[in-house]
């Protein structure tokens, strides 16, 4: 007969291990096509005895934050009421995680718990609208983990109700400690994210977070795709990796984790989709799903954990029209000869210079850029915007290099002005004061430039030509001062491949050579995998499916109330559940009004006067699935594109 001590020990372990269990892992950026048996061996293994859904999407605008609030909350950025990547809050103050003070009369990049955290009291405490999921299932008793990328995990659980260990910080306090009494190190901003004094790193902490140098051309500025140095954020997830397989599964026990990898988005922005680098991003998370699958294995908890993998977007690689940018070879630390085969020397679009080039007053918040190739190179060689030198910082305030000058907002923001928060593959205009001519104006310089896509305008305005209202996308916000007044998706090509990879796209990301973000069927497409006790095996779900249906189904496994849900509980995927047959699905194309009498303007002249004679008119085409069973019915987003004739 066991001693009481071990016999309680005893029956601990195994209530643990009849315990239901998930784990919602996201691979940002992950491009679906790199999901192969080579790369992804451990992926593979599970969806053998899982669910594979054929046919899932990111939440438009695919931002990583934007999927992220949609991924906790089940919900659309309409209802939620939070926009990222990059969000104009005028009114927010605060540090960042690193400490230092956020000038929020520019729109700031939020991936950062410092940076959230003063956006959420700027909305009086309510960052999202409705709770996340880890939210209600700590309402439930349920102990929660947000692991990974900082940003996208923290804001599962931003009122830090639970465990939060992100390549910033541990939180809360208690579990710091705990990590350090452990022999752990800490991210290093660990310090700033609890009272001053409170918590002292180890002499020898160092920053176990930190991600490897990108390796660039000779220019300085842009990444080199040809470099084989790996995934940038490796060290850093190896870290977090081992405290949560060695420390937090099997001592915390969390009941509902998100675990989110910075990867492959961190190197497919530096490097671009298709390149080495990119595909060892990838091979790097499946690695971590085998060390999670082994320990839980080791565990007992195997077949009583629901696994579900997903992406928050697609990546698309960053280039510009190739017809007037043709791809180029890598020689000499740059850019060399025309090469079909070769890489993107284009892409890089600033819609503030841009708008302001047509007479409007736009900001973006932004000093002096220097983007020397990706800004684009001619057939000629010509750049469109060379680098040039401002010795005397008479135009940039510094001596520095530059392609384009700055468009700082100024204080006060004069009446007329277009705010441009510059998010990647989809840009937001905000006009303060909500001038109706302004909103209009700037609506046709954007229709008159080839470089962007659909455009989306509040329901706050009259109908304007060739556009769409953003309620038609679930993004116009029930409160005011959260919502852009306009979303533009930069223009794409889904046939054009880079690197073996179909699919490029303008955009605003600086040096960046992959980016996301796009109305494109590049961005939108993702893949999800379910596996577990409480999934099918072995299903091939060909039904629509979206990032917004993740809670509602893991809400319903768990049992947690969750009322403010507009995704669906995945239910053909359940055991038990209904067949794909008793579904239907319903294809629909919304079209907008036609723009007429537009000067459509060439790419390769900034100034407007390059004009494409033989376009006129401007609209937009919204292409979505409608999924229907029982009386109740769920729109899906597939792609949005331009037309211009």
């Amino acid at each position: 007969m066991l001693p009481p001590l071990a016999s309680d020990v005893f029956a601990q372990l195994a209530d643990a291990s009849a315990k239901r269990r998930a784990i919602v892992f996201v691979w940002d950026g992950l491009r679906a096509d790199d999901l192969t048996p080579e790369i992804t061996p451990n992926y593979f293994a599970l969806a053998r005895t899982g669910v594979v859904f054929a046919d899932h999407h990111a939440v438009y605008p695919t931002f990583t934050m934007m999927n992220s609030a949609s991924i906790a909350t089940g919900t659309y950025p309409g209802t939620h009421g939070f926009y990222g990547n990059v969000v104009y809050a005028p009114r927010a103050s605060g540090k960042n995680a690193k400490g230092a003070e956020i000038d929020f009369s520019a729109p700031a990049f939020i991936e950062d718990f410092g940076v959230v955290e003063a956006v959420r009291e700027a909305y009086q405490g309510r960052l999202t609208l409705v709770p996340t999921l880890l939210q209600a299932a700590q309402a439930n008793g349920l102990t929660t983990a947000a692991v990974g990328k900082f940003g996208a995990a923290f804001i599962q659980d931003y009122l830090r109700g639970g465990i939060i260990l992100d390549e910033d910080a541990a939180i809360p306090l208690a579990f710091a400690k705990e990590l350090q009494n452990a022999g752990y190190a800490l991210p290093r901003n660990s310090v700033n994210a609890h009272p001053a004094r409170e918590l002292n790193l180890a002499k020898d902490n160092g920053d176990p977070t930190a991600p490897i140098p990108i390796q660039r051309l000779k220019d300085g500025q842009t990444a080199n795709p040809l470099d084989r140095t790996g995934a940038l954020s490796r060290r850093g997830f190896r870290y977090l990796t081992d405290v949560f397989v060695n420390y937090i599964l099997p001592v915390k026990q969390p009941d509902l984790t998100v675990f989110w990898s910075k990867e492959p988005d961190a190197t497919n922005h530096a490097y671009g989709p298709g390149t080495y680098n990119s595909i060892d991003a990838t091979r790097m998370n499946d690695e971590i799903l085998g060390r999670v699958m082994d320990k839980l294995h080791e565990l007992g908890w195997e077949q009583s954990t629901d696994i579900i993998i997903t992406q928050d977007h697609n990546h698309s690689t960053v280039s510009g029209d190739v017809g007037h940018f043709p791809l180029r070879d890598i020689a000499d630390g740059g850019a060399g000869a025309v090469d079909p085969h070769g890489y993107s020397v284009s892409g890089f679009v600033r819609t503030a210079e841009l708008l302001s080039r047509d007479g409007l007053k736009a900001y973006d918040g932004v000093g002096c850029r220097a983007i020397p190739i990706l800004s684009g190179i001619l057939p000629d060689g010509t750049h469109l915007q060379p680098l040039r030198d401002d010795n005397d910082g008479s135009i940039c305030g510094k001596p520095q290099k530059l392609t384009s000058a700055a468009f700082v907002v100024p204080k006060p923001v004069p009446a007329g002005a277009v705010v441009v928060a510059a998010n990647a593959g989809s840009d937001y205009l905000f006009v303060p004061d909500g001038n109706l001519g302004v909103v209009k104006a700037a609506v046709a310089s954007l229709q008159s430039r080839q470089q962007f896509g659909a455009i989306f305008v509040s329901d706050r305005y009259d109908e304007i030509a060739g556009t769409l209202p953003m309620s038609l996308i679930n993004t116009e916000s029930k409160v005011a001062g959260r919502a852009p007044d306009v979303i533009v998706s930069f223009n794409y090509d889904g046939t054009i491949a880079v690197a073996g990879k179909p699919g490029i796209s303008y955009a605003s990301s600086v040096n960046r050579r992959g980016d996301h973000g796009s109305f494109s069927p590049t961005d939108t497409r993702i893949s999800l995998l379910a596996r577990g006790p409480n999934f099918k095996v072995g299903l091939y779900d060909t039904l629509p499916t979206a990032n917004v249906d993740i809670a509602p189904t893991v809400a319903h496994i768990l049992k947690l109330s969750m009322p403010d849900l507009q995704g669906r509980v995945l239910e053909e995927a359940l055991k038990d559940g209904p067949p794909v047959t008793d579904f239907s699905v319903l294809r629909k194309t919304h079209r907008s009004s036609t723009r007429t009498g537009l000067t459509i303007k060439l790419p390769t002249d900034l100034d407007g006067r390059g004009i494409d004679p033989r376009l006129s008119t401007y609209a937009v085409e919204l292409h979505t699935k409608v999924l229907s069973r029982g009386g109740n019915s769920y729109t899906y987003f597939d792609y949005a594109t331009s037309i211009r004739e």
